[in-house]
């Protein structure tokens, strides 16, 4: 009896191993390759996120208050205080998201991000109250949207200097910073080569590339160009990329989230469907592909509430192609 029970566990430990061969064979860095979710505060329902395919959630957003460098009361709170007590007892990290293209005043007005990072004083008062922020909700890090410090005057200065003192006080408490910017060209140039080093990785949002035409947004041949710009030209480190996936489509309309298209009659493996151009499953794993293929730190979900929970999800379309499942 000893002998068949020592047997039994052998061959318990051996398929055990066995198993762990091949999960390692599959793709031995998928656990480090990062799946990060934007997810809006009023979309925040800890029911049906599916933790277990991501590894970061960034709470969209803290907006820069109007007059004065600190922050608007942050809306959805509450909801806030749900997700980071379930992502922690899934092993999810959460961001803060603060910016966003619509902060307050208008489309693309980042007015108040400019008066803010001026003066010493006001950046003083804005990093005090977004690490009031991240310690209050128990936050792992946070991510700043900032559409866009400009080359042209002082703001892409400011910004390096806001970017500095901000992941200074970060890092001294072993949280991250991170920042989102755009695909490519002029408005990227605000982002200086001296944020690269500041930052833990910089979001690529590699979607929105249409010009207010009928075309598609956010196509493969965009993720080359954006990591050929800010890689190749600019010289982020690879490991410092992380790229842009959408789950919505364009020209935007009632049928604009990923999810709504399918169950509208869409084709979940193609990328467009009564004239409105979006990322189906075969698409969202190329570029999943190509980030692991270009060494890239991970993929970026603008927004996760825009995706369905079945064999259609593009979340799930993503951790298999990155060897999670």
């Amino acid at each position: 009896m000893k002998s068949l029970i020592i047997l039994f566990l052998v061959s318990v430990s051996l398929a055990g191993i066995a198993q762990q061969t091949k999960n390692a064979k599959k793709n031995p860095k998928a656990n480090e390759f990062m799946v990060i979710g934007y997810l809006q505060g009023r979309n925040v329902d800890t029911t049906a996120i599916p933790f277990g395919r991501l590894t970061h959630i960034n709470f969209s957003f803290a907006i820069p208050a109007k007059n004065g460098g600190g922050l608007d009361a942050l809306r959805n709170w509450d909801k806030l205080i749900g997700l980071v007590k379930k992502a922690h007892q899934n092993n999810v990290k959460v961001f803060i998201s603060i910016g966003g293209w619509s902060i307050g005043d208008a489309p693309g007005d980042d007015s108040r991000f400019h008066r803010m990072a001026e003066t010493q004083q006001e950046r003083n008062y804005f990093v005090t109250n977004v690490m009031e922020l991240v310690r209050r909700f128990n936050l792992d890090g946070v991510d700043m949207d900032w559409e866009y410090p400009d080359i042209e005057n002082r703001s892409a200065e400011d910004y390096v200097l806001l970017m500095k003192q901000l992941a200074d006080s970060l890092h001294a408490h072993n949280k991250k910073l991170t920042a989102a910017v755009v695909h490519y060209g002029n408005q990227g140039e605000g982002t200086k080569k001296e944020i690269f080093a500041i930052v833990d990785w910089l979001n690529l949002m590699t979607y929105d590339d249409d010009k207010g035409q009928p075309i598609p947004h956010s196509p493969y041949s965009l993720v080359e160009k954006s990591v050929n710009y800010w890689i190749k030209q600019r010289g982020l480190p690879p490991q410092k990329a992380v790229l842009g996936l959408p789950f919505y489509g364009k020209p935007r309309g009632k049928l604009t989230h990923y999810k709504d298209l399918v169950n509208a009659g869409a084709d979940p493996y193609a990328d467009t469907f009564d004239s409105v151009y979006y990322n189906g499953i075969n698409t969202i794993k190329q570029k999943t592909q190509f980030a692991l293929k270009e060494k890239l730190a991970g993929v970026m979900i603008w927004e996760i509430s825009q995706d369905l929970n079945d064999d259609r999800s593009l979340l799930k379309a993503i951790n298999q192609a990155a060897g999670k499942e």
